[in-house]
């Protein structure tokens, strides 16, 4: 039996949710843990799934690989596939007016090009939010009271290596000003 079947049927439990549509999964090393910190994103695996069976299969993939101190990650909304494809066409075309080397270096670097165009808050299918709390730096019954007293509706709620998640539904953020707050975030799938 496959030794990452149980994480992996944990995971499909806890964010099955989230894994239909067009959605980023990434496995990468943060920089504050070891990672390259100038361009963290061109050191990480990006791939783009298309509906849970794919989501599913690719995380497999990826809990294969993943060494002990990377981290799995999924966007938190879906993605419009065409809105992104129109993004990065429109990317492609100012980029055929760069000069020689920038030109170049989009066409040599598409794959991220793409992802970046697909990933760009524009492009999001839902509008859902993630609220990071923070063990020690953040007060989480305020912030659980202030959630709840302000009819803010709660999606999911998991932990986290330094804290935990709460993924809620959209809201005006002015209602919450004292919370970290990501409009478009990653839930971080395993660690």
């Amino acid at each position: 039996m496959n030794e990452k079947l149980p994480t992996l049927l944990k995971i499909e439990k806890q964010f099955g949710d989230y894994m239909d549509g067009y959605r980023l999964l990434m496995l990468t090393l943060r920089g504050k843990e070891g990672g390259k910190v100038n361009k963290p994103d061109r050191v990480a695996k990006r791939l783009i799934t298309k509906n849970k069976e794919e989501f599913l299969k690719l995380l497999g993939d990826l809990l294969e690989i993943k060494r002990p101190e990377e981290r799995i990650y999924s966007s938190v909304n879906s993605r419009d596939i065409k809105k992104g494809i129109r993004l990065f066409k429109y990317r492609m075309l100012d980029a055929d007016y760069y000069d020689e080397d920038s030109k170049n270096s989009f066409y040599l670097d598409v794959k991220n090009r793409w992802i970046s165009a697909i990933m760009s808050p524009r492009c999001k299918a839902e509008s859902n939010f993630l609220i990071d709390i923070d063990k020690g730096d953040d007060d989480e019954h305020a912030i659980e009271k202030q959630i709840a007293k302000k009819g803010i509706k709660v999606l999911l709620e998991y932990p986290t290596k330094s804290g935990r998640h709460i993924i809620v539904s959209p809201f005006n953020p002015a209602i919450l000003p004292c919370v970290e707050l990501k409009k478009d975030g990653l839930l971080l799938l395993h660690y």
